[in-house]
């Protein structure tokens, strides 16, 4: 007979004592199994935490469930293969324990440094008068009572087209909408006479912290100014009074450049960019519409001068960054979860997010990626080589979306914090083309 079948019964404490090692084991073992299915798909990544964050995503509920499901089934399954193959050995156990803190340490292990530390401070420094300017910028902000309560005037239908660069479409829309445009020009006092506040700085600085919820400008208010003053001065144009247009034109386009400079937010970029792309049109059509004085062609001169387009180039891609490496740079997972979603409502699952954090998490080598990526995309714009943008970033999705278990939320935030630069390096160098364009123009006369 074997011997085996009248080996001794270990005591109560020693048989405990294994299987909760054993148990333990098991544990471990099944995370790191859900862990490799998590990071083998970025979809399944998307599923997991888009509903961790906001619970938004389709289907994620559900798909949660039955991963939930699949890890309580794996740590059964592999507790009992674990008590089949080394519950008669502390030695087997051991070893086993031993594997599990080499792969623990493997998921753990990040990169020594941040290759490109950027804060933003450096991207858009404090000078004299930055915190006035802001202070007054932010009398809008989107989370202001100003600006979260401004309502833009409503137009009867059809809602007029505000495109100034296509001439028709833009005097059908003008012209039709004439005493509504003017009713609600008049009706604007008080956004008026801050929009000039804004206007009197030479610069417009940004303080807004490395934070999800920095306070940021209202696009509405933005948009609804710029789109009736560009209108009034048109409408100035088209009755036969070119300076004044140029007049009413002037500090909707000086508003637009002197925000660019200085931002911290690509939101506050994009408002800047579009007033001054419509601003440029507007002008044009002002001046192909009416007859303007040499001191007015003067002072619109005057108004485009400056910047440094291959340096502004640069700045729309250090903004995010810097955003991004100071909010979550170092931070843990479930602190970063709570910040884009309603986590704030289960504590206990931010508190069991950021006890995993190191092995879901290598935020260095997370930033070291979108690092590398953003300063290739620096070069790439600025030199206006804008076809290599998406060839770039094509290689970059490659590289981040293959399959392992390392950093799989690094490599869930490096695809989603990133957002469409080809579009935005785009219209920035158009409005800069634009620019040159009626500069040249205007030297002419």
């Amino acid at each position: 007979m074997n011997a085996r079948n009248f080996a001794p019964i270990p005591p109560l404490p020693q048989r405990t004592l294994r299987i909760a090692a054993l148990a333990l084991q098991s544990v471990i073992v099944a995370t790191v199994l859900i862990l490799g299915l998590i990071g083998a798909s970025s979809p399944v990544r998307e599923r997991v935490f888009a509903f961790l964050g906001s619970g938004s995503h389709p289907g994620a509920a559900p798909f949660v469930a039955v991963l939930c499901l699949a890890w309580v089934l794996a740590v059964a399954a592999t507790f009992l293969a674990a008590w089949r193959l080394q519950s008669r050995s502390w030695w087997n156990i051991a070893l086993g324990y031993v594997a599990m803190g080499l792969v623990i340490a493997y998921l753990a292990h990040d990169e020594p440094a941040i290759r490109h530390p950027l804060t933003m401070e450096e991207i858009s420094p404090v000078f004299p008068g930055a915190e006035a300017s802001y202070n007054v910028l932010m009398t809008y902000g989107k989370q202001h009572p100003l600006g979260r309560n401004f309502k833009a005037p409503s137009f009867k239908d059809p809602y007029p087209n505000f495109v100034p660069g296509k001439p028709g479409i833009w005097r059908e829309a003008i012209t039709s909408h004439r005493a509504e445009i003017e009713a609600h020009w008049a009706g604007l006092t008080a956004e008026r006479a801050w929009w000039a506040q804004l206007g009197a700085f030479d610069r417009i600085g940004d303080l807004m912290p490395a934070r999800f919820d920095g306070e940021i400008p209202s696009f509405q208010v933005f948009r609804t100014i710029s789109q009736h003053g560009l209108a009034i001065a048109s409408l100035e144009a088209l009755d036969g009074h070119g300076d004044e247009a140029i007049d009413t034109l002037l500090p909707v386009l000086e508003v637009g450049r002197k925000l660019q400079p200085y931002s911290r937010s690509l939101v506050r970029d994009m408002i800047a960019v579009v007033i001054e792309r419509n601003s440029l049109d507007t002008a044009v059509f002002i001046l192909d519409n009416n007859t303007v004085s040499p001191a007015a062609r003067a002072r619109l001169a005057a108004a485009l001068q400056g910047g440094d387009a291959e340096a502004g180039a640069r700045h729309l891609f250090s903004t995010e960054y810097a955003l991004n490496l100071g909010a979550m740079g170092s931070s843990r997972v479930g602190d970063i979860m709570a910040s884009m979603g309603s986590l704030e409502k289960h504590p206990w699952l931010i508190r069991g997010l950021n006890a995993v954090s190191p092995f879901l998490y290598t935020p260095h080598r997370t930033f070291n990626q979108i690092g590398d990526l953003y300063s290739n995309w620096q070069d790439i714009a600025a030199h206006r080589q804008l076809d290599q943008l998406d060839i770039r970033w094509k290689a970059f999705l490659d590289e981040e979306s293959r399959p392992g278990i390392r950093n799989i939320f690094g490599r869930w935030l490096e695809l989603e914090m990133i957002p469409a630069y080809v579009k935005v390096s785009e219209n920035y160098w158009r409005t800069q083309d634009q620019r040159a364009a009626l500069l040249a123009r205007l030297a002419k006369t």
